[in-house]
């Protein structure tokens, strides 16, 4: 994946596909739907262009002309019913292909409720709570990412554990950006955990395992990456990989972790675990 020309672009060769995000707010809603759908085709090249805060009819016009000239799909989070009935009226007349995401969940929502939709854009994105909460998450865990600032741990909701390339960090973002404090810790033979680490609750602690044989490859692109020979480095070997994995394995029996094997997993099944182990738990 790289960014070619201002677009997102999901392969180097193959057939153009052109995709139009339509929005009456910010449009990440629809990018972000499309942009799931797309990886589901890693050999065709898709280009993505946004159009944000498209609120007068004459804009649809405008949009679809240009979508009929580039061959473009059109997806759109359109949550006002004028909007989106001249987009549907405009992309008929030009022969347009539309998605529409929120239209048929709204008006089912709406026949089942017996309520019409406020049909205001935005909504989602307002800076409640819950959004400030995700904010101080986001900053507590870079805080405390990789071990600093052990002195705050005691206010985490969560402390992850394990060896190098475990993914820690990228759970610990994924977390947040769910509102989970979230703390990680590296844990090294040669090195002893911090001793705030005891004083945390073990229900806040979970630890991450991984098969050595898949650690090893890991570490060894990771070298690679660097320009080091993964074959000088003690970091990739087996004896170190499943030295450290031995060392991990006591650490986490010692604060009374609940262990998650990573191995062959994505963030996104990992954090499910996690949360509905945090679910479990509060």
């Amino acid at each position: 994946m790289r960014i070619e020309r201002g677009f997102l672009v999901l392969a180097e060769e193959g057939q153009d596909l052109n995709i139009f995000v339509i929005s009456d707010f910010t449009g990440e809603t629809a990018h972000s739907v499309a942009l799931a759908a797309a990886r589901q085709f890693p050999d065709k090249r898709i280009k993505f262009t946004r159009y944000r805060y498209l609120k007068e009819p004459d804009m649809a016009r405008q949009v679809c002309e240009l979508a009929k000239e580039s061959g473009a799909v059109i997806v759109c989070t359109l949550v006002e019913h004028k909007i989106r009935a001249c987009f549907r009226k405009e992309a008929q007349r030009y022969g347009v292909e539309v998605v529409d995401i929120f239209g048929p969940l709204m008006d089912a929502f709406s026949s089942h409720l017996g309520v019409p939709p406020l049909e205001e854009p935005g909504l989602m994105h307002q800076m409640d709570e819950a959004y400030f909460k995700r904010v101080k998450a986001i900053e507590y865990s870079i805080t405390c990412d990789d071990g600093s600032n052990p002195h705050l741990l005691g206010e985490a909701d969560l402390v992850i554990l394990g060896v190098s390339r475990t993914c820690k960090t990228p759970l610990s973002m994924y977390l947040a950006n769910k509102g989970y404090r979230t703390g990680n810790i590296p844990l090294v033979p040669e090195l002893d955990p911090p001793e705030q680490l005891f004083q945390v609750p073990r229900a806040r602690i979970v630890g991450l395992v991984i098969d050595p044989n898949a650690l090893m490859q890991i570490r060894r692109e990771r070298l690679q990456m660097l320009g080091l020979d993964p074959e000088k480095a003690s970091y990739a070997q087996r004896d170190r990989v499943e030295k450290e994995l031995v060392y991990a394995r006591s650490v986490m029996n010692r604060v009374g972790a609940t262990v998650f094997d990573v191995t062959g997993r994505a963030i996104e099944e990992t954090a499910q675990e996690v949360l509905d182990f945090i679910g479990n738990n509060s």
